[in-house]
C-alpha cells in the first residue's frame, strides 16, 4: 500500500486546524511523562503538525523526534513546533540511527495494512533504548475499512484484534503496563521494552 502520508498532503491545513488541541491523549502523556527520565528523547511516530503530542512533551522538557510521511504537515510543524526534529518518510521503510527512551504513536498505525503491524511493533522496539516505553493505540477489534469523513479524503483504517497486538508484544519483548479503551472502539497501549 501507498504511504497514506501523501494523501494527507492533500488536506494538510484543514488537518492540522482539526488537530491543534486534545481530544483523549493528554491524561496518557502523563502517565508516560511518569515512566521516563525527564528531558530524555522521544520518537513520535506519524508527528503530523507536532500538535497535540510533540508540542506537550516539547514543553515538558522532552527531546522530541517525529517521523511522518506528510512533508506539507511537517513544513507546518516547522513553522509551530521549531524544537521538534522533523523527519520525512514511510514509517515502514525510514532507517533511523538514534535510538529513543520512549516511542508514541497516536492514529498512525491504523493507517498501515493489518499484515504489517507485527513489523511495526518489531520496529518500535528497534527504536528504543533498553526499558524504553512505547506508548501506541490501535483499535478493540479486528477491522479494514476504508472512508472520506476526514476532510472528503479518502483514508484506509485498520486493525489487529487486541490478542493478537498481546501476542506480539510479548514475541518483542514488551511487558504490557496498560491496556485501556479511551473511547468507543479505540485502545490506548503502553508497554516496556524488557533487556
Amino acid at each position: 500500500m501507498d504511504n497514506q502520508g501523501k494523501k494527507y498532503d492533500l488536506i494538510a491545513e484543514g488537518f492540522a486546524k482539526m488537530r491543534d488541541s486534545f481530544y483523549k491523549e493528554q491524561k496518557y502523556l502523563d502517565k508516560l511523562i511518569k515512566l521516563i527520565p525527564s528531558q530524555s528523547s522521544v520518537l513520535d511516530v506519524g508527528c503530523g503538525s507536532g500538535y497535540p503530542i510533540a508540542s506537550y512533551l516539547i514543553e515538558k522538557g522532552f527531546e522530541v523526534t517525529g517521523i511522518d510521511g506528510s512533508q506539507k504537515l511537517l513544513d507546518i510543524a516547522k513553522e509551530k513546533c521549531p524544537k521538534m526534529k522533523g523527519v520525512l518518510g514511510d514509517v515502514r521503510s525510514v532507517t533511523l540511527a538514534e535510538k529513543f527512551d520512549a516511542v508514541i504513536e497516536w492514529w498512525c498505525l491504523f493507517h498501515i495494512p493489518k499484515q504489517e503491524h507485527e513489523m511495526m511493533i518489531h520496529r518500535f522496539s528497534e527504536w528504543l533504548k533498553p526499558n524504553g516505553i512505547l506508548e501506541f493505540t490501535s483499535g478493540d477489534a479486528a477491522y479494514e475499512a476504508a472512508s472520506s469523513e476526514m476532510l472528503d479524503q479518502e483514508l484506509h483504517f485498520y486493525s489487529l484484534d487486541p490478542s493478537e497486538y498481546e501476542k506480539y508484544l510479548k514475541h518483542h519483548n514488551f511487558k504490557i503496563i496498560l491496556k485501556e479503551s479511551d473511547q468507543p472502539e479505540h485502545l490506548v497501549w503502553i508497554a516496556q521494552k524488557l533487556n
